[in-house]
């Protein structure tokens, strides 16, 4: 069964997860990561079982959790060329779990298709 959990959403933060019950992934991570995984393990999901991140752009609202998540988790970011470089700038270390893509190009996180978009 496939699920999407809204986590945080609004100008304060916006944070989603979806999963399929063993496949979990977060939708962009802008709110703090002790929050995103208090959050996901009221959920019963460990922090540690997420497939990556998905950065649908480089806002502080979107991904003010994802130094402190890749650093504890080494967890995959995936995000546009543009994102990715504007990202990298702010967190040095990124660069190393940062996977980029052309927006309408299609891939793959754990057992989910992902198709970009513009």
């Amino acid at each position: 069964m496939f699920e999407v959990c809204t986590l945080a959403s609004g100008s304060s933060g916006n944070c989603l997860l979806m999963t399929d019950g063993s496949t979990h992934i977060l939708v962009d991570a802008g709110i703090s990561a002790r929050r995103i995984c208090k959050a996901l393990r009221e959920l019963g999901v460990e922090p540690g079982e997420l497939a990556g991140i998905l950065v649908t752009h480089e806002h502080t609202d979107h991904i003010a959790g994802i130094a402190t998540l890749t650093k504890q988790l080494a967890l995959p970011v995936y995000a546009s060329h543009a994102a990715g470089r504007q990202m990298v700038y702010r967190i040095a270390f990124l660069e190393d779990c940062l996977h980029t893509f052309v927006p309408g190009d299609s891939f793959e996180v754990g057992c989910f298709g992902v198709e970009s978009f513009p």
